[in-house]
């Protein structure tokens, strides 16, 4: 599993000078943060988690200079803001009926075509195993397992004590194993 701390003893030196303006600052938070951030959103279901993530890390952006703190409550208030919107985009789905577009198709195709369409595919089968789960349970797992946060973290992100989380956390990964022992079995 990745290191929690992402960015480590380098991080105050960081995260002052992307307060200051530093553009070469702002893409190392980027690039530590955006792909768990991606992950928790696909983990929750997210319908386009790559979207969700780069609102969040723009949020974080343009209010970067009211945060104070280390990098684990940096973590913490990042993924309440991804947990915030993720909220927010299920509201608004809620209150608007879907409409598909099946004529919208991508201008250009890059490079990393292959790369992309591998990544979407296995970022499907994790959304598919994780929808077995309470939203509560999927929550917890994605935070915990994709993210690689901390109990206390995800206690602070989901405003719930750590001995809930682990309750969750372990009823969650119990039943993602008797979901997945039932596909191999049925096989």
């Amino acid at each position: 599993m990745a290191s929690r701390a992402k960015l480590g003893s380098a991080f105050p030196a960081v995260l002052l000078s992307a307060q200051e303006g530093d553009g070469n600052a702002f893409e190392r938070l980027y690039r530590a943060y955006a792909g768990p951030l991606t992950g928790f959103a696909i983990g929750r279901g997210a319908t386009d988690p790559d979207a969700l993530a780069q609102d969040v890390m723009l949020k974080v952006f343009q209010n970067l200079n009211s945060f104070e703190g280390d990098e684990s409550s940096f973590v913490a208030w990042m993924f309440s803001m991804a947990r915030n919107r993720l909220i927010d985009v299920h509201r608004m789905s809620e209150r608007r009926p879907q409409v598909e577009d099946s004529a919208s198709i991508p201008e250009g195709v890059s490079d990393g075509a292959e790369e992309v369409a591998l990544r979407r595919l296995s970022s499907l089968a994790v959304a598919d195993q994780l929808a077995v789960l309470t939203t509560e349970q999927r929550e917890v797992v994605a935070l915990r397992m994709v993210t690689d946060l901390s109990l206390d973290q995800v206690a602070e992100i989901v405003g719930r004590p750590v001995s809930a989380v682990k309750a969750l956390q372990r009823r969650g990964l119990r039943r993602l194993q008797k979901e997945i022992l039932a596909q191999v079995v049925s096989s």
